[in-house]
């Protein structure tokens, strides 16, 4: 189990310094998980601007937090303009397998961001077809599934090395496949701390997440059920910002007892840290814009025939007195990537 020391250094490493030049005038569509929610957000808005670089068109389709299927009915409408790639964001097959199959059928490639393929394991009835290419985060990250696993043990081992040991944890889990594989994370790291224990969970949809919405009322109740816990896991930024549950933690009296962790490092999250409003630390930042610059990359090897490589995205540990960024800033990674993708696309600013 890695220290607090060893959490600090970054896992990610340099994006492909080659790869097939850029083919301008191509027409894309995002299928974003949810403009509401800076995670979902963060990556389409930021794949506008590498888009916009390689001469793409390109346009975002709010999935609304699949609210009433609106991420199957954003893929549909996605295919129904008849672009040259689709990318989708934070979904598993389950959710989209009959848009995906209609997008296949309509040989229209798709692009998986942080989205969980067919062919996964883990899918209800087991693995099928593979319907989308993923993007590889790292040599050591292949897969969404993979992504997420390091993201919770991250999680973990902050938690077990800011308590001592001793943690007493309440923590949200996610319905879909990302959050299964999150969870399994922290699970497997957990299972190393004798002293450590989860207390109590609030399983939640992503429809369930939005502002005043169930899952902020459910965690409420949690903390009340556990005034003993010290520690609380919410899955990523959104749910300690908009969805409330780092206010529910300060609202309840535990800011300044309880370790609340994230992960992303956007900046609402990180002036959380700062001002000591119900968020320790995001143990597993990862810097979005280079999602959306990874999405295009591996978008440009797809529309050239290659296979995905891996991207260097990777995580780092950011708290009041390690990695923070200037006020209002997301977490930026200081690699270059915009760099060296320019270089290896042939284009220029």
């Amino acid at each position: 189990m890695p220290s607090l020391a060893e959490l600090y250094k970054s896992t990610e490493t340099s994006p492909p310094a080659t790869g097939p030049k850029i083919q301008p005038g191509k027409n894309i569509i995002f299928v974003s998980c949810g403009q509401s929610a800076q995670g979902c957000s963060g990556p389409a808005n930021e794949m506008a601007n590498a888009a916009k670089v390689v001469g793409w068109n390109y346009k975002i389709i709010d999935g609304a937090n699949n609210v009433n299927n609106g991420w199957a009915a954003g893929l549909r409408q996605a295919i129904a303009a008849k672009p040259d790639a689709i990318v989708i964001h934070g979904m598993g097959c389950g959710d989209v397998k009959q848009p995906l199959l209609e997008a296949k059928a309509a040989g229209i490639p798709v692009v998986g961001l942080e989205s969980v393929d067919c062919t996964d394991p883990k899918n209800d009835g087991g693995p099928s077809e593979s319907l989308f290419t993923g993007v590889k985060f790292s040599d050591s990250a292949t897969t969404t599934g993979a992504f997420f696993k390091e993201f919770g043990r991250l999680q973990a081992a902050y938690v077990i090395d800011a308590t001592e040991g001793k943690a007493k944890i309440v923590r949200t889990t996610y319905d879909p496949l990302l959050g299964a594989y999150q969870k399994e994370g922290q699970d497997e790291v957990f299972a190393k701390c004798p002293g450590c224990k989860v207390v109590g969970e609030v399983n939640w949809s992503a429809a369930d997440s939005n502002a005043g919405g169930p899952l902020v009322q459910k965690f409420r109740t949690l903390l009340v059920q556990h005034p003993d816990a010290n520690a609380a896991i919410m899955n990523w930024d959104a749910l300690a910002t908009s969805s409330g549950l780092s206010k529910a933690i300060k609202d309840a009296g535990y800011a300044n007892s309880m370790i609340g962790v994230a992960g992303e490092g956007y900046a609402a999250a990180l002036q959380l840290i700062r001002e000591n409003g119900g968020l320790t630390a995001e143990p597993a930042a990862i810097d979005a814009k280079w999602l959306g610059w990874a999405g295009v990359d591996t978008l440009n090897r797809v529309l050239h025939g290659e296979q995905p490589v891996p991207e260097g995205v990777g995580f780092r540990l950011v708290d009041k007195d390690h990695n923070m960024m200037p006020d209002g800033q997301d977490y930026q990674t200081p690699v270059d990537y915009r760099g060296v993708y320019k270089k290896s696309w042939g284009v220029a600013d």
